[in-house]
């Protein structure tokens, strides 16, 4: 059987599809599993997974589209399964003209016509209430194959990975071993990009309360979308002796993750490095504006999400309400609603959770 599956969506929707394709391979391991990424980071997740046979980086936009129609075709593939949410007419007919005898996707109250769920496949119910990753591995039923819903998220952390995020650590005045806390304010350039990011000052305070109560440096990172937003955040900090470092990642995606695996916890935006933190072991403390955290927080870490306290949130209509990404969120945003102080209970909560304590 030859399996192709695009992941196409974002970082933090590829490491949440990692357990339907692991479970996949392990119920038949005879079957051949290629991915399709848009994007290299994308691809990199995969490259690491030994259930995966071929990653095939494809790009964005038409070119992207075309060339995943193409590799699919080529591969004479069997069954194309396309990972929660789909509910775009993209995705249907990516998975129409892939030449697949077998097209597995989700089904949804909304996009019978302008989504393209017209096109013929096979469509299971999306369920409202549950997780991503929990509604990925759903798709395996379609297969004959029951899933092990608890099984999370992980990325393969090397050797080489550790020493390149040493050295980015030590660059910015973090020694090799050296205990320290990661802070991220960023997030991905979608439609939900203000509305996820937590004000610079909000951030600053809380930089200051936990670097007096944990005795541990912060370091702030960022992306390439992302550049500026943490010296936005240090022009707001206040006059201490507090170590903050700003740590620029740049490099392959492997680079962040044993960055984060080195971090004793990270705490910021609801963005890849937040499933990317949580799939290393290092828990993630996320802020939550528009997006829903009961479909997509980090696995295993519900607990540690921090909503803000808003009967309008989250607002984020799509896949259920519109077949196109769509917000309600609109200035003032509901994020800058979450006070200081119930992040930093959550950090404390998180803090506990690693195994030092408060005050450690």
């Amino acid at each position: 059987m030859t399996v192709v599956i695009p992941i196409v969506a974002g970082i933090g929707n590829a490491l949440l599809a990692v357990p339907m394709v692991r479970q996949l391979k392990r119920a038949r391991p005879y079957a051949r599993i290629t991915i399709l990424a848009r994007i290299e980071a994308m691809a990199e997740i995969f490259r690491r997974l030994p259930e995966v046979d071929e990653v095939v980086v494809t790009g964005g936009g038409m070119k992207g589209n075309a060339a995943s129609v193409s590799a699919a075709r080529t591969r004479c593939a069997e069954v194309y399964l396309v990972p929660f949410p789909s509910n775009r007419w993209q995705y249907s007919l990516l998975a129409f003209t892939s030449g697949a005898k077998r097209r597995i996707l989700h089904a949804y109250p909304v996009g019978y016509w302008r989504a393209l769920h017209v096109l013929p496949s096979t469509r299971v119910a999306s369920q409202r209430g549950i997780h991503d990753v929990v509604q990925n591995l759903n798709l395996l039923r379609a297969l004959d194959i029951e899933p092990d819903v608890t099984d999370a998220p992980a990325f393969a952390v090397n050797d080489v990975d550790r020493a390149k995020a040493d050295d980015l650590l030590a660059l910015a005045g973090i020694a090799k071993g050296e205990q320290f806390m990661v802070v991220h304010a960023g997030s991905a350039n979608t439609v939900l990009a203000r509305a996820k990011r937590w004000p610079a000052a909000n951030y600053a305070k809380l930089i200051d309360a936990m670097t007096r109560e944990f005795q541990l440096p912060v370091a702030l990172v960022e992306g390439p979308a992302e550049a500026g937003v943490a010296s936005e955040i240090t022009l707001h900090l206040p006059k201490s002796e507090a170590r903050v470092v700003t740590v620029p990642l740049r490099g392959q995606l492997g680079d962040a993750a044993a960055l984060l695996e080195r971090a004793t916890l990270y705490v910021g935006s609801d963005s890849g490095l937040a499933h990317l933190a949580a799939a290393v072991g290092t828990p993630p403390v996320t802020l939550f504006g528009p997006a829903d955290p009961d479909r997509v927080s980090p696995f295993g870490y519900r607990d540690l999400v921090v909503q803000a306290p808003k009967n309008c949130s989250p607002c984020f209509l799509y896949p259920w309400t519109t077949p196109y990404p769509k917000s309600r969120c609109r200035e003032p945003y509901c994020i800058d609603s979450i006070g200081v102080e119930p992040v930093m209970e959550t950090v404390r909560q998180a803090f506990v959770a690693t195994g030092r304590g408060v005050g450690a």
